[in-house]
C-alpha cells in the first residue's frame, strides 16, 4: 500500500465490484427479473458505490439491501482513499522542493540584475536628457522617468518574491535541523537515564552493605561487653593480668575502664593478703 498505492486501491475497488455485484445477483434473481442480467447487478452496484443512487433498479430482498448498504460504505471509504492518493501524488518530494527552490532562486537572481540594470539604464537616460543635450525634451524625460518608477517597482516585486523564497526555504531547512536536535537530544536524555540507573544501583548496593552492618554491631557489642565482664583467674605470684574482672566485684574507675575496653591491672593474690 505505501510502495503503490494507486494500483493496490484500483484492484481493491474492481475486485469489490465484481464480488459485490454477483452476490447481489444470487439474492436477487429469483426476486426481480431485471436482477438476473449480471450488467443490472454491476449498474447498482456502481451508483450506489459512487453513492449517486439514480433510482431506476433497486433491491427488493434483505439479503441484496444489506450488500447495497455494505458497498456505499466502502465506496465512501475508497473515495476517501483516492483523494489522499491524488494529494499524494501532487505534492512534491523533499528533494523535488529543493530543486524547485534552486530553479526559482536562478531566475529571481536573473529578474533581480535585469530590474537592476534597467534602474540603471532609465537614472543615466534621465541625467543625459537633462544635463548633457542643449534642449530639454520634457516628453522624453517624463517617459524616462515613468520607466524609472516602474524599473523600480519591478526591482522591489522581485526582492520581495526573493525573500519569501528563501523564508520557505529556511523553514524546510530548519524543520530538517529541528529533527536532528531533537534526535540528539533524545539519545543524550537516555545515555543520562542510563548513568542515572546505574549510580541508583550502586548507592542501593552500599545501602544493603551499611544495613547489614548497623544489623550485625548490636551482636558485635555485646560480644564485647560480654568479654569485657567476664572474669579471670589466676595462679599467685604469676605477676599483672591484663583482664576484665566483673563489674560487681570493681570500683567505678574499672568499671568504666573495662566499658571501654581498657585493660585494668589486676593486683597479686598474695599482695592482696598482705
Amino acid at each position: 500500500m505505501t510502495i503503490c498505492p494507486g494500483t493496490v486501491l484500483l484492484v481493491f475497488m474492481v475486485s469489490l465490484w465484481i464480488i459485490a455485484s454477483w452476490t447481489l445477483r444470487l439474492c436477487e434473481r429469483y426476486h426481480d427479473p431485471e436482477h438476473a442480467n449480471l450488467l443490472n447487478t454491476m449498474w447498482l452496484t456502481a451508483i450506489t458505490f459512487l453513492s449517486v443512487g439514480y433510482g431506476d433498479i433497486v433491491p427488493n430482498t434483505y439479503c441484496g439491501r444489506g450488500i447495497s448498504v455494505s458497498t456505499g460504505l466502502m465506496g465512501a471509504g475508497c473515495t476517501a482513499l483516492v483523494v489522499a492518493v491524488i494529494a499524494r501524488k501532487l505534492e512534491l518530494t523533499r528533494a523535488e522542493k529543493h530543486v524547485h527552490n534552486f530553479m526559482m532562486d536562478t531566475q529571481l537572481s536573473k529578474r533581480l540584475k535585469n530590474a537592476a540594470a534597467s534602474v540603471l539604464r532609465e537614472t543615466w537616460l534621465i541625467y543625459k536628457h537633462t544635463k548633457l543635450v542643449k534642449r530639454v525634451s520634457p516628453g522624453r524625460v517624463r517617459r524616462h522617468q515613468r520607466q524609472f518608477l516602474l524599473a523600480i517597482y519591478t526591482l522591489r516585486k522581485v526582492k520581495l518574491e526573493q525573500r519569501k523564497l528563501m523564508d520557505n526555504a529556511n523553514t524546510i531547512s530548519d524543520m530538517a535541523k529541528t529533527s536532528n536536535s531533537i534526535y540528539e537530544v533524545v539519545s543524550d536524555l537516555s545515555q543520562r537515564q542510563l548513568a542515572l540507573e546505574e549510580r541508583i544501583q550502586a548507592t542501593t548496593e552500599r545501602l544493603i552493605a551499611i544495613q547489614e552492618t548497623l544489623d550485625t554491631l548490636p551482636d558485635i557489642i555485646m560480644c564485647r561487653i560480654q568479654a569485657c565482664r567476664k572474669p579471670s583467674f589466676h595462679q599467685p605470684g604469676t605477676g599483672p593480668s591484663w583482664a576484665s574482672i566483673s563489674s560487681v566485684n570493681l570500683p567505678t574507675s574499672q568499671r568504666r575502664s573495662c566499658t571501654l575496653g581498657i585493660p585494668t591491672i589486676v593486683p597479686r593474690s598474695g599482695s592482696a593478703n598482705n
